[in-house]
This record gives C-alpha cells, structure tokens and sequence, in this order.
C-alpha cells in the first residue's frame, strides 16, 4: 500500500468515525432528553441512573451502527473524495499520470473493512443483545410485554397468554389451544399458570415447558400427532408442548426478527408453523441483509463519478446533483419494497433488479469521471 493509499484510507476512517459519533451524539442528546422521565423512575438515586442511562445506550450504539453504517460509508467515501478536490490534492495526483479510479482504490477497501464490521456487528453482538435493545428506557430487566397470539400451522396449536416476561422467557397465564383434527380430536384448550420457552438442542427439540397446567395430560383427547407433540415433562407437574413457535414469535412478531443471525432466519423461513405472510416478510428480510453489503458499494460507485465529474463547474453542484442521484435511488429501491410487501414482485426480484440496476448506472457514469 502506498503512501496515498495509506493518507486517502486514513481520512476516510476519519470522516466516518467522526460522522458516526456526531451522528450517534445527537441521537442520544435527543432519545435521553425524551426519556428523562423513565431514566427518573429508577429508584437508587442519581448513580444508579446515570449507570442505566450508559448500560442502555451503549446497546444502542451496536443497534444504531447496524442502522447508519451503510449510509455513513458512502457518505465517508464521498466526503474523502470531495474533500481531495476542495484542497487542490487532486490535480497533482492527475498530473502525474495516476488516474482517479486509482484514487478511489483506498475508498473501497475502507468501504469492504466497513461493511465487514456491519456484518460482525449483525452476526454476532446484536443477537446476543437482542433482549437488551427490545426493552423501552427505564425497564427492569424482569419488565413483561403484552402477548401477540400466534398459530402453530404446522400442529393446529393457538398460543396465547397475559404477559411475557422477558427475562425468563417466559409466558404467564398461557393458554395453548389445540384445534381438533390433527393434534385433538375436540377442541381443547390448555391453561398453565407458566411456560417457559425451551431453545431447541442436540437432544431437545423446541417448545414450551408448562407449570400447573390443566387438565391433566390423561384427559386430553390426544391424536397420534398430538400424543408425540404433548408429552409429560422432566419434572413432576410439568408439560411439554413441542412446537416451533418460540418467544420472539409472541411479540413485536414484524420486527422482532432482526435481531436473529442469518442462520437462525434461514432456519425460520424454512419452518412451516409460521404463516406465509411471516415468512414472506422475513424472506424479503435475508434477502435484503444479504445484498446489503453489495448495494452499499454500488451505491458508492454510483455517487463517485457526479463527485469528480469531468465537466465540473464547482464543487457544491457536484455534491447537490450526487445527492439527488442518490436520493431517486433511495426512492427506487424502497419502491421495490414495497412491490414485494404487497405480493407484486418476489423477494429475490426485488432485491436484485436494483442492484442489476444501479450496477449497469455506474459502469456507464464511470466514463464521466475526472481522470
């Protein structure tokens, strides 16, 4: 790596840290000035408050990363450049024969290390976290959540409940209805004063383990499915109820998703308990997170040449008419969203013809550029 490739890759770590903690600052200033009331509730006196008011936004700060840093690696990538221009370091670098797509080298490895990190930061923190950035400012960790009832298609089991505790992963007043034909041979509803949520394992499929349930497990009129789904469990007094309705599928069900791995999401997808509209919005999901890191670089190539265009007449235009490129692509890639929310066009469609798109724009736009 030369000497400029080190000096362009430094400024743009520069611009994008710098941009990202202004941006993160005011984020904070705002969303803790909003819920200084709840931060206030917090009985312990001022220490404690001020050691939950760090706990939770440094949550925030991996969540708003994920959010942001796609945006504010292209935004890095163009100030780098445009800063290049404004200082004059541009024509000497021309002049001795190196030509821009040279110069942009630095500002898309910077952009790969970035994208890296976004990855990382989806993979790793934020399922690890996920409890964490679902709970409101000034929650207790032991706070609930009101429930979302949910079907299991698979089996013909309703879950349903009075609260969540989020802590425990638990649901208190569970109901569990089985639907007859497939699991019952009459309707039958199950009540339990608890049931705990059980991860599947190795050796332990997913489900839900219930406390003082009624009726009893002799009483039900069981099915030959359901006599495999409903057995007895580990303990005296317990049920288990096998199903692949798990404790984020019972709340915030539209958006509780992203907060999983890719691999738990691919799982989900191919599971047949949800219903299609769930797995619809979660296909279109994966599909996005995967092409992500590739439509961040297009859209970088994309903006690159209107930023060191050839027939430049000032630098400000040359920044307003890439901000305007970037603003219809932004309004065409939402509209293709929404084509695939509203069952018009496939999730695979949806997320590929803008990339197709705006690929084949950036190839023909690099002829314009400075060089």
């Amino acid at each position: 790596m030369t000497l400029i490739d080190r000096y362009l890759l430094g400024r743009y770590a520069y611009v994008f840290f710098v941009g990202y903690v202004a941006l993160f600052g005011l984020y904070f200033v705002i969303d803790v000035f909003t819920n200084v009331g709840d931060f206030l509730d917090i009985p312990g006196g001022l220490g404690v408050i001020v050691t939950e008011i760090l706990k939770y936004y440094s949550y925030r700060c991996c969540a708003f990363f994920g959010s942001i840093g796609g945006s504010m690696l292209v935004i890095a990538g163009m100030t780098t450049l445009a800063l290049l221009q404004k200082y004059g370091e541009l024509y000497p670098v021309l002049a001795a024969g190196i030509s821009t797509l040279r110069l942009v080298r630095p500002v898309l490895i910077g952009a790969v290390a970035v994208n890296g990190l976004i990855i990382l930061n989806q993979e790793l923190v934020i399922p690890r976290i996920a409890l964490q950035l679902q709970q409101d400012a000034g929650q207790k960790s032991e706070a609930s959540m009101n429930v979302e009832p949910a079907i299991d298609f698979s089996a013909d089991i309703a879950i349903a409940g009075q609260k969540l505790n989020l802590r425990n992963r638990s649901l208190e007043g569970a109901e569990f209805v089985l639907r007859e034909t497939r699991v019952a041979t009459v309707l039958t509803p199950i009540t339990a004063r608890e049931a705990v949520s059980i991860e599947p394992g190795p050796n332990q499929p997913a489900g839900w383990l219930l406390s003082e349930f009624k009726p009893p497990r002799e009483a039900m009129p069981l099915t030959e499915l359901g006599q495999r789904l409903i057995q007895p469990g580990p303990e005296p007094g317990t049920l288990f109820i096998r199903t692949d309705i798990t404790f984020d599928q019972l709340y915030r069900r539209d958006s509780s998703f992203e907060f999983l791995s890719t691999a738990e999401l691919v799982t989900r997808v191919r599971n047949p308990s949800y219903n299609h509209r769930s797995i619809r919005t979660q296909s279109l999901y994966i599909h996005s997170r995967l092409t992500k890191p590739l439509m961040n670089l297009v859209v970088l190539m994309v903006g690159v040449p209107f930023i060191v265009r050839k027939e430049s007449v000032s630098l400000l235009r040359n920044v307003g008419m890439c901000a305007a490129i970037l603003g219809v692509m932004f309004g065409v890639n939402e509209a293709f969203v929404y084509l695939a929310k509203f069952n018009l066009l496939s999730p695979e469609w949806a997320v590929w013809l803008p990339i197709i798109l705006w690929g084949g724009f950036a190839a023909w736009s690099s002829m314009k550029i400075k060089t």
